[in-house]
């Protein structure tokens, strides 16, 4: 059986041939890892985000924020990475006291553009039994945002009236920009420096193809 150096003398082809199924093969991989990520941003795991219907302060993904030293406020967004157009987007929330669930509360949802500070959605105050509190939402634009829960308790002389206040920074993809910036890179820098490695490599095969020759 021919050695792959005998095949390189005597088929000339073999080089440009093997360089253009590997970089083939490479571009190939790109894009499979790219879709592949692009398909679990866009489904994440619903054990990692809606399934909880109180939120843990241990729970993967949630984040907790203490006010007044005794209540608790926990966020959990479901999914995890937050996408523009996404009608299944649920902003989760458990307000507690001392760890436990504070009972017989209004609340309001206010979202905030983080770089404007203009309020892009808010809902009215509504009745809830328990602290376990959950805002279906479905962001229009892409960027980054202020989550606020706001929350008046009964019983409480501070909060009656005034509301308790927890907000959560969340960033929200558009997963077609990325997709656009993806063919892009593609096209205007991979492409072309593939095509580059090629030429360079079937350059120097021919001048060593010539070299042989004389």
């Amino acid at each position: 059986m021919p050695s792959t150096s005998d095949m390189h003398d005597h088929y000339p082809n073999y080089s440009h041939f093997y360089c253009l199924r590997t970089i083939a093969i490479i571009v190939v991989i790109s894009l499979v890892v790219f879709n592949f990520q692009n398909s679990n941003i866009s489904n994440t795991d619903i054990s990692k985000g809606n399934a909880y219907a109180h939120i843990f302060t241990d729970t993967e993904n949630a984040v907790t924020k203490n006010v007044d030293g005794k209540y608790q406020v926990s966020f959990l967004p479901y999914p995890v990475g937050l996408l523009v157009n996404d009608t299944s987007t649920k902003l989760n929330f458990s307000i507690m006291e001392n760890n436990t669930d504070v009972p017989f509360l209004f609340t309001s949802l206010v979202i905030t553009d983080k770089n404007t500070g203009s309020v892009v959605g808010q809902t009215p105050y509504k009745f809830h039994e328990f602290g376990d509190v959950t805002y279906p939402y479905t962001f229009q634009k892409d960027g980054e945002y202020r989550v606020a829960i706001q929350a008046k308790i009964n019983g409480d002389p501070k909060y009656k009236s005034q509301p308790l206040t927890a907000s959560f920074d969340v960033a929200v993809q558009d997963m077609q920009k990325m997709t656009n910036s993806f063919q892009q890179i593609m096209l205007f820098y991979i492409t072309p420096a593939l095509a580059g490695i090629v030429g360079i490599i079937i350059y120097s095969e021919n001048r060593r193809g010539r070299k042989r020759k004389e």
